[in-house]
C-alpha cells in the first residue's frame, strides 16, 4: 500500500462508535514528517470524489472531525508550520475546494439546521468545517506577520469560492466560517453581499445566516 493510501485509510476506515477511534488508548499513531502530512491532506482532497467514495457517510464525517479537529496530533496545524515550505501549505489550504465540489456538495443534504430530520451526518462536518480550523488558522501564530497574511487572504478567497458552490451546506459552511473572520477582517462584508446580490432564489434562513455571518454574529 502506497503512503497515500495508507493515510486514507488510517483516517477514515474506522467503524463509527462512542468513544471514538482515536480517543482510545491503544488508538495508532500516523508516523511521517509534518510537510507530508501537508502534501497527503492535498493529495486526497484534490481527487476527494475518487479517493473518499468507498467510505460512509459517517465514516468520513468521523475521519474529517478527527483530521481538521483539535484533537491530537492537531493535522492541520500543519497549515500554519513555518518550518514546511509555504507552497505546500497553500495547496493543502486550496485542496479544500475540489473537496467541496466533489464531496460535500455531492454527499450531504441540503440543509440549513444540523438537527433538522434528515440531515446527512455529514454536513456536521462540512458545516462546521472552518469552525475545526479556527484554532490553527486564526489563533496560532504564523512565522511572520507577511505570510499569516498571505494565509488568510487565501482563506477568504477560498471561503469565496465556496459560496459559489450551488449546494446550500456548502454555502453555509463557508458563511460560518466568514463569519468568525469577520470580527478580523471588514472585507467579509463585501464577501458576503456581493454573494447576496448574484445568487438569485436562495431560501430565507440562509439569507438570514448570510447577514449574521456578515456581521460576526455566528457561534
Amino acid at each position: 500500500m502506497d503512503q497515500l493510501q495508507a493515510w486514507i485509510t488510517y483516517i477514515f476506515d474506522h467503524p463509527v462508535a462512542e468513544p471514538k477511534w482515536y480517543f482510545c488508548d491503544d488508538a495508532p499513531e500516523w508516523q511521517s514528517a509534518p510537510e507530508e502530512i501537508s502534501r497527503l491532506i492535498a493529495e486526497t482532497f484534490e481527487q476527494g470524489g475518487e479517493s473518499l467514495a468507498r467510505f460512509s457517510d459517517e465514516q468520513l464525517d468521523q475521519g474529517f472531525w478527527f483530521l481538521a479537529g483539535n484533537t491530537p496530533p492537531g493535522f492541520t496545524n500543519t497549515l500554519v508550520d513555518a518550518q514546511i515550505p509555504l507552497p505546500s501549505r497553500l495547496r493543502a489550504l486550496r485542496s479544500f475546494v475540489p473537496l467541496f465540489e466533489q464531496v460535500m456538495a455531492i454527499r450531504c443534504s441540503p440543509h440549513i439546521d444540523l438537527n433538522e430530520d434528515g440531515v446527512n451526518p455529514l454536513n456536521s462536518a462540512c458545516v462546521m468545517w472552518w469552525d475545526l480550523l479556527r484554532f490553527p488558522l486564526l489563533e496560532l501564530p504564523g512565522p511572520t506577520e507577511s505570510e499569516r497574511a498571505l494565509i488568510h487572504s487565501e482563506v477568504l478567497s477560498i471561503q469565496r469560492r465556496l459560496l459559489a458552490i450551488p449546494h446550500d451546506a456548502c454555502r453555509q459552511s463557508a458563511l460560518h466560517g466568514l463569519g468568525h473572520w469577520a470580527r478580523h477582517y471588514p472585507q467579509v462584508a463585501g464577501i458576503v453581499d456581493e454573494f447576496l446580490a448574484l445568487t438569485p432564489n436562495l431560501r430565507p434562513e440562509l439569507i438570514a445566516y448570510a447577514e449574521c455571518a456578515r456581521i460576526g454574529n455566528v457561534l
